[in-house]
């Protein structure tokens, strides 16, 4: 037999798993495994290994995409039949630079036209807005979405009718034209007129574009609102399931059947930093809602939503904002391999200001690269069949559906955030998110580590509304009003549209008089933002006073003793936009005492190795106070506890070691200084 022919017989023995715990306790020195075991902010318990036991223990998985409760994907063959939307949301200054932008980006591998009327800088108030915005695209090519925000309906009626002066037949045009009232009162805290109205409008809308646009979906679910105050990947689906909820209810109420409102239906993630969580969170999305159309009595075909995909605004920073772009591909890979239908990808400008056309190609080439040159495309759900990706699935689904049932014992979505529960549960884990990053636990890298004090920032002109808002006609949205009484409101818009009614005109004659209540807003944020503004601060200090803020270390010893220590507190107050003025290496206390009088600092940090501090420290301290009284004299690392009290006696005045709270530690600093934060004080 030859060597060929063995190697290919030769098998290697499979370990036991005891064997494996054995081996990982050794490498412990005797700690317990579940030192290993990691809580996420879904309070999920993740592991360090999982086998096949793991996947045993959740009962029978979906064996093939396009089946059952589409865990494995909306389709059998995968994206090898229809590759996912390259879905980039495209905004400009103006409707003719929108133009330009959009005809050069699909000429350029995007797929679908895709805008937010609430994200663009210029207002969609008349046909000729839409006419500057769609001239000389090529619709009839490509699908169409339109976040409309908490309505859609005047929209809707301005691209009809600038469909019918163009001639464009409607049953031509494919994709999402769609509403979701719930997110935007969750986003804002207020909505144009009462939730009953608004139903009332997707209801209609619905109707209409099954009989004129039947290859469009009119209605959203965005668990952006939720992710972007902070949520967790548990809350983000158990909210979006709950908004789907109150949408079912409403259209059944209105006419619809389950089918008819679940084909029309658009669900919108986003996906974050935590990779395998955020593809555990599209599976289960499919799952969940797939369940839940079932129980409505929904057909097979339609339990299959359709899933738009977002990376993450709120990883994202304004310093080292080219980090950006690792952290956008890592995301949009996520988004793939969890089956999304499409995606956009943040441009990696997007905290900083509008995306021009090299930070928009940059994030469309992100999502070409995994599709042509990776061939995603190529692999049916790559992630089926992983232990850890199918029982994460399957922990972050069940704890989604008990807290979805929560929302549904206190009343539906709509209670629930009348209530202040829904911002109550995001307010906590984005307190703890934040908490975490300020600790430095949770790395933002060129951020709160590895900060880079001589990068260049990124300068973006200041946007002014291209075009004003169209006065208010009273009398025209009155004229409207009263035709709406025989019902077929998108006709009556329509109309109205090519008369030329504005936006403003149509959404006022649909006010029906009942308001609703104003509710606590879920902030959008940012991860980064805490650290941002203390860079901000300092900047604006520096140019104030004409010199950046600093601190001085006082360096013990050969390099290898104290560069540890130095790095690591340099790196802290970078965070905050402070330099660090580093000594030698001193070997008495004589030598640095006289750098310390030869240097114009107000804060010094002691740098050093344990055994180096307690025959140094008090007596540098001893000195370091009378050289310089009015300074603050601090030690690198958390000394033992018989020798605080030590230090502390000869005037060290703290210590910054890796249980500081870095940001608390820098705004001190700050307040010391009197440097000026969010506006308060010099």
């Amino acid at each position: 037999m030859s060597d060929v022919a063995k190697m290919k017989e030769a098998a290697f023995p499979a370990p036991p798993m005891e064997e494996w715990e054995q081996e990982a306790e050794r490498s412990l020195k005797g700690k317990p495994l579940e030192r290993l075991v990691t809580m996420t902010y879904e309070n999920i318990a993740v592991k360090p290994l999982y086998t096949r036991r793991d996947v045993e223990a959740l009962g029978p998985l979906e064996q093939y995409p396009g089946f059952g409760h589409y865990v494995r994907g909306a389709r059998p063959e995968g994206y090898r039949g229809e590759p996912w939307k390259v879905s980039q949301e495209i905004s400009a200054a103006s409707p003719s630079d929108w133009n330009e932008a959009v005809k050069h980006d699909l000429a350029r591998g995007q797929t679908e036209i895709h805008f937010a009327l609430g994200r663009l800088p210029f207002a969609v108030e008349s046909v000729e807005d839409v006419a500057a915005m769609l001239d000389g695209v090529p619709l009839h090519r490509y699908s169409l979405r339109v976040d409309a925000g908490a309505r859609s309906l005047p929209f809707l009626a301005l691209l009809a009718a600038y469909f019918k002066e163009r001639g464009v037949l409607l049953s031509s045009v494919r994709g999402a034209i769609g509403m979701d009232p719930l997110g935007a009162w969750a986003e804002q805290g207020t909505l144009p007129c009462s939730l009953e109205r608004l139903a009332d409008e997707m209801a209609e809308v619905t109707k209409w574009a099954m009989e004129q646009m039947p290859a469009v979906r009119t209605i959203f679910v965005r668990g952006e609102p939720y992710h972007n105050g902070g949520a967790n990947a548990v809350q983000e689906l158990a909210f979006s399931l709950a908004s789907a909820v109150e949408y079912i209810r409403a259209g059944l109420d209105r006419g619809l059947t389950i089918d008819d409102i679940a084909t029309r239906m658009q669900v919108s993630l986003a996906v974050g930093a935590d990779f395998f969580m955020e593809i555990a969170k599209l599976r289960a999305a499919r799952r969940l809602f797939a369940q839940v159309i079932e129980a409505f009595g929904g057909s097979e075909s339609s339990r299959r939503i359709e899933l738009h995909v977002r990376t993450s605004p709120f990883t994202k920073t304004v310093y080292d904002p080219y980090v950006n772009m690792l952290r956008a591909g890592a995301e949009a890979f996520a988004a793939v391999v969890g089956g999304a239908d499409g995606v956009h990808v943040s441009p990696f400008d997007e905290a900083i200001g509008l995306a021009d056309a090299f930070s928009r190609r940059i994030a469309r080439n992100t999502q070409l690269i995994l599709l042509e040159e990776a061939h995603l495309s190529q692999v049916i759900d790559p992630a089926g069949g992983s232990y850890y990706v199918e029982t994460l699935t399957a922990n972050l689904a069940e704890a989604a559906w008990k807290l979805f049932q929560q929302v549904e014992e206190k009343g539906g979505m709509k209670q629930a955030l009348q209530d202040g529960f829904v911002q109550s549960e995001v307010g906590a884990v984005a307190k703890r998110r934040l908490e975490r990053v300020k600790q430095r636990k949770e790395k933002i890298v060129g951020t709160n580590v590895y900060a880079n004090l001589e990068e260049t920032p990124i300068e973006k002109p200041k946007q002014t509304a291209v075009n004003m808002v169209l006065p208010l006609d009273e009398q025209r949205a009155a004229d409207i009003r009263r035709t709406l009484v025989g019902g077929k409101w998108m006709e009556t818009m329509i109309r109205a549209a090519r008369r030329r009614a504005t936006a403003r005109e149509m959404a006022a004659a649909l006010v029906d008089g009942n308001e609703v209540a104003a509710i606590a807003p879920i902030h959008t944020r940012r991860l980064a933002e805490p650290f941002e503004r203390l860079r901000k601060a300092a900047e604006e200090h520096a140019e104030r006073t004409g010199s950046r803020l600093s601190v001085h270390l006082i360096n013990l010893g050969p390099l290898v003793r104290h560069q540890a220590r130095a790095d690591f507190i340099a790196g802290l107050f970078a965070a905050g936009g402070v330099a660090a003025e580093r000594s030698d290496g001193f070997a008495s206390v004589e030598e640095a005492i006289e750098w310390v009088r030869n240097t114009n600092g107000t804060h010094y940090i002691v740098c050093g190795a344990d055994d180096d501090y307690p025959g140094f420290v008090p007596a540098l301290a001893e000195a370091f106070k009378q050289a310089k009284p009015n300074a603050k004299l601090y030690v690198a690392g958390k000394p033992p506890e018989e020798l605080e009290n030590t230090y502390a006696d000869a005037g060290v005045d703290g210590a910054i070691h890796l249980g500081s709270n870095a940001y608390d530690v820098i705004v001190a600093f700050f307040t010391e200084r009197g440097v000026a934060l969010d506006g308060e004080g010099r």
